[in-house]
């Protein structure tokens, strides 16, 4: 890949895999800046930047410098087939859970307003949710035990690298468990898809994750650099994406 003329912004801490990224972005002639006061950036062209980092940083750049990153949507799980989740999943408000049989995974449709996790008891929820309002939306999930988890870079359709990152199982199943996946679920150009083993041996989709924020997990860093840079250049005819320009210039 050549990234000649374009610019990776990766925050200040050293960071094992955010290091490997930045030397692959190096080696592919790209230039690499490490921010340490990131919500103060110096001038940049917008056109030429690209982030790698957790979210806090890349959204804050996104806001101070008129970005355009590439998000899945917070709901994209619930569009997807019910073959390819192996579990009953589904958006609601908080005042609607109280009464679900618990337990229950569940994770706030707003990232971080409670903590993403098996809650045993609604009780338990509403120890985490109290200053929540009612109608905050919640992503809702039947608990499910994956003996292995494996992450994959996808850019276009194509999986650009994959690998096992918990447990043991077969990676080319998995492989081929994320082609039909992402043939069947519309989806931003540039992403990041795990996939669990079930104890029965079937594959289930674990999340959607955006390709600017996800570490690698014991992917090849040259490999998935595409998938990295394309998350930073919105195409406003990506499905499955939440992503918008920020209105700040």
């Amino acid at each position: 890949m050549d990234c000649a003329g374009l610019t990776l912004l990766i925050p200040e801490k050293p960071d094992l895999e955010r290091d490997e990224v930045a030397l692959a972005f190096d080696s592919a002639g790209g230039t690499v800046l490490r921010l340490g006061r990131f919500w103060d950036p110096p001038p940049l062209t917008v056109e030429a930047v690209r982030v790698y980092g957790n979210e806090t940083f890349c959204l804050v750049l996104q806001e101070r410098l008129g970005l355009a990153l590439q998000t899945p949507a917070d709901d994209l799980s619930t569009t997807v087939p019910s073959k390819f989740l192996r579990r009953s999943l589904s958006k609601r408000r908080l005042d609607q859970v109280s009464g679900a049989t618990f337990p229950l995974f569940i994770k706030s449709l707003v990232p971080k307003q409670i903590p993403s996790r098996l809650y045993a008891t609604a009780h338990e929820l509403s120890d985490v949710s109290s200053g929540m309002q009612p109608t905050s939306e919640l992503l809702v999930s039947e608990p499910v035990c994956f003996v292995a988890e494996v992450r994959s870079f996808v850019l276009d359709g194509e999986i650009l690298d994959a690998a096992l990152y918990e447990g043991v199982a077969s990676l080319e199943d998995a492989r081929d468990f994320i082609r039909q996946l992402v043939a069947a679920v519309p989806q931003p150009r540039a992403v990041v898809i795990d996939v669990g083993l079930l104890a029965d041996n079937s594959w289930a989709l674990v999340e959607f994750n955006a390709a600017w924020g996800a570490g690698l997990n014991g992917c090849n860093a040259s490999r998935v650099l595409p998938a990295i840079v394309a998350a930073s250049v919105l195409d406003n005819r990506d499905p499955g994406s939440s992503s918008s320009k920020s209105s700040q210039r």
